[in-house]
């Protein structure tokens, strides 16, 4: 699988039917949008292609928090439906994990869904005791 950063508007907006299976939420008049947003704040959006065809995605972003220190956060992953199994998404983490090393990032971290927690597991993540929650707030 090759393996590089979707930088145009062209690029970023194919991979939207991989990443609204992942997060449902998206709009495909927004998406674009949105991915901008986030690159100010250091998000990258790789893709992983087979046959010149986009088969899976990570969005990560390096940080830095008190509780953390540096880390790369790894957003999105996900692998196109009937592709699963094949080991795309551990390529895609070990290929990120890679380079969080080499720019002298010590850690990764990402948050899991229940379901996927057994496929983090074999790729090594330890599961931490935080668990993400949210409240909605009202609109103004």
């Amino acid at each position: 699988m090759e393996i590089r950063e979707l930088k145009s508007d062209a690029e970023i907006r194919d991979a939207f039917p991989l990443m609204v299976s992942l997060r449902d939420r998206l709009r495909s008049e927004t998406f674009l949008g949105e991915v901008r947003r986030q690159q100010i704040e250091g998000y990258r959006l790789y893709g992983g292609f087979e046959d010149g065809r986009l088969v899976a995605l990570a969005g990560a972003r390096r940080s830095h928090t008190l509780s953390r220190g540096e880390h790369l956060f790894v957003d999105d992953l996900v692998t196109i439906e009937g592709e699963r199994g094949r080991g795309l998404g551990a390529t895609m983490l070990h290929w990120l994990a890679d380079r969080a090393a080499a720019e002298g990032i010590p850690r990764m971290y990402l948050d899991s869904r229940p379901t996927a927690k057994g496929f983090y597991e074999k790729q090594g993540f330890q599961f931490l005791t935080s668990i993400p929650c949210f409240v909605q707030l009202p609109s103004s």
